[in-house]
């Protein structure tokens, strides 16, 4: 009897586990296979905010941010929705890795990526996997003082 309230605990917990890609988020799975990325799972909302210009120039949202490829003044004042999912097929590593999808009003316009279960690497890299300084072509002291400049005003 001891052995069986385990067990049963147990094939309920493997019963309960569902991988399943919420339909709501049918999109953005899309998208990141768009992208050639195979999508294992999703893994739930990460975040949710209202995009200020007080936010985009405090660490970590000004690196994060950076890392797009869309003008993010075009969301100010909107809520961004950020969307969890493991994938492979990445170019950051062979690996499994894990993708923040940007939503708004439900469909994404971009992320960002880190290796999955990696927190010995340190850094940030566009859902595409690139650096910082490989989006905006310089050195990341300039690149802020820019940032800082341009969204401060």
């Amino acid at each position: 009897m001891k052995y069986l309230i385990p067990i049963l605990l147990f094939v309920l917990l493997i019963g309960c586990t569902n991988n399943e890609i919420p339909k709501e988020q049918s999109v953005s799975k899309s998208y990141l296979e768009n992208k050639g990325f195979q999508v294992i799972s999703y893994e739930g909302r990460a975040e949710s905010y209202e995009l200020t210009k007080q936010k985009i120039v405090s660490l970590p949202y000004m690196i994060y941010w950076g890392l797009q490829l869309v003008d993010p003044s075009m969301y100010f004042g909107k809520t961004i929705n950020i969307e969890k999912f493991i994938v492979k097929n990445h170019p950051l590593t062979q690996e499994n890795v894990d993708v923040y999808v940007y939503e708004v009003n439900g469909q994404p316009i971009g992320g960002t990526s880190y290796p999955h279960g990696d927190t010995s690497v340190g850094g940030y890299w566009s859902l595409e996997g690139k650096t910082l300084e490989e989006l905006q072509l310089k050195s990341f002291q300039d690149w802020q003082k820019d940032w800082i400049n341009k969204y401060s005003n």
